[in-house]
């Protein structure tokens, strides 16, 4: 449990700094004039803990296939698209404007997705190889 909990929370972190990346870009593409005040640095806190919220949910313990687990992460992804579109654009009218908007949004979130997996590999990776170093010098000594 303490495991998932420490993953959650650097899966937040990563997220939710992708998220600031994604905010600044797509700001100043759609809307360069506007301004915000100090509430908008609550954003990326809110749609970072909304967005963890499945990975949270979508554990498991049992090892998975290649397959399966893709197929877990393109559920994940589609559960994340459309929660953050709900809340975002959820009850207004539907413009071109808007419908322009939530497609930006859903193509920064596949890509926020994608970068915070591929660097979750990467830290992963990373502390694999010094299992295995750790292992392999411990069996020399024995």
């Amino acid at each position: 449990m303490k495991e998932r909990v420490v993953d959650a929370f650097r899966n937040f972190f990563i997220i939710v700094t992708h998220i600031n990346v994604a905010m600044f870009v797509l700001g100043g593409v759609l809307k360069p004039d506007q301004k915000f005040g100090y509430e908008a640095f609550a954003y990326p806190l809110i749609y970072g803990a909304i967005t963890s919220i499945p990975g949270l949910c979508m554990r498991t313990t049992k090892e998975m296939s290649i397959a399966q687990t893709i197929i877990r992460e393109v559920i994940q992804l589609l559960l994340i698209v459309v929660a953050l579109l709900v809340i975002m654009f959820g009850g207004r009218p539907l413009t071109v404007d808007m419908a322009f908007q939530a497609a930006s949004v859903a193509v920064s979130v596949i890509i926020v997705f994608i970068l915070v997996n591929l660097i979750r590999w990467i830290l992963d990776r990373k502390t694999a190889e010094k299992m295995t170093a750790d292992l392999e010098a411990f069996q020399r000594r024995n």
